[in-house]
């Protein structure tokens, strides 16, 4: 049995959560999703780390563009598969998992209906949250999207109300 205090303190101030970031890493990742968007396009990353019991930490993220040069030239998201091969290299020499994903949108934090029909990783369980307005202005984790993928096209959204207690951001 592990013990840690952050983890300690985590549970405390956020028992329910499913999804756990240190506030650090969480500003650079939406800083770098902020200046990729550069206000006229989505960007994205996928979020990696460890999964313990059912909490998913991040702990690295891998921006969608550093893997496809061209993920981002088309206004949207769109990521070549020939280009997933180095994001399941990364994992294996970091010894992480992908735990979420993360993108802009332009205006609301709403699915569209690509990112319904085409989830960025298809497994069950896989979360993928979504930034307002390209990421350009300030927001909390009720103002964005957080959806849970359930499997054949479905995914389950967490909701304003719950998007607090399901993602922790802090120690």
């Amino acid at each position: 049995m592990s013990f840690s205090i952050r983890k300690t303190l985590r549970r405390l101030w956020s028992p329910q959560h499913k999804l756990a970031c240190s506030a650090q890493l969480w500003r650079e990742l939406v800083e770098e999703l902020r200046v990729r968007s550069a206000g006229v396009r989505e960007s994205g990353a996928f979020l990696l780390g460890r999964c313990e019991e059912d909490v998913r930490t991040i702990t690295a993220f891998v921006l969608y563009d550093d893997l496809d040069p061209n993920a981002l030239e088309s206004g949207y998201v769109h990521i070549d598969g020939r280009y997933m091969g180095r994001l399941w290299e990364i994992c294996r020499e970091q010894k992480v998992s992908v735990v979420a994903d993360i993108h802009t949108h332009p205006g609301g934090y709403g699915q569209s209906d690509t990112d319904r029909k085409n989830p960025m990783v298809a497994v069950k369980g896989h979360i993928g949250l979504i930034l307002p307005d390209f990421a350009a202005r300030k927001f909390s984790r009720s103002n964005m999207g957080i959806y849970v993928y359930r499997g054949s096209h479905e995914w389950e959204t967490v909701g304003k109300a719950r998007n607090p207690s399901f993602f922790y951001i802090g120690l």
